[in-house]
């Protein structure tokens, strides 16, 4: 039999549009953490830095979209959202889906299972 991977639905809205990308536990894991992943030293009245724990396949998944990429930069007050923004797909699913049908067919089509969803804002 077959095991399952576990997935996981990002819906961000924002501007009358909504985003839906379809992300694997580690990634979903690294959004919902409690740690903001704040440098060391970095001061409690901070109001950005650049994440620390982004995952090394998150890493390198944004170094391949982007040759410029200089970190995850994470803002106080929503450093969660700005991780579900800067998250890239899980592998062999889109960046987007129309609807939550296309996002659950996708997921059936690879044979996964959703495990759970983390909904914020598109900003």
């Amino acid at each position: 039999m077959e095991h399952k991977m576990k997935v996981y639905l990002v819906t961000l809205t924002g501007g009358g549009d909504t985003y839906r990308k379809i992300v694997d536990e580690e990634t979903f894991n690294w959004i919902c953490s409690d740690d903001p992943g704040q440098p060391e030293g970095t001061s409690e009245d901070a109001y950005s830095w650049i994440d620390q724990l982004v995952p090394a396949s998150q890493l390198a998944k944004m170094k391949a979209g982007d040759e410029d990429f200089e970190g995850v930069d994470l803002s106080s007050g929503s450093w969660e959202n700005d991780r579900a923004i800067f998250a890239y797909p899980a592998d062999g699913y889109l960046d987007d889906y129309f609807s939550t049908k296309e996002v659950m067919q996708a997921i059936k089509n690879h044979g996964d299972e959703l495990e759970d969803e983390y909904e914020g804002y598109m900003y």
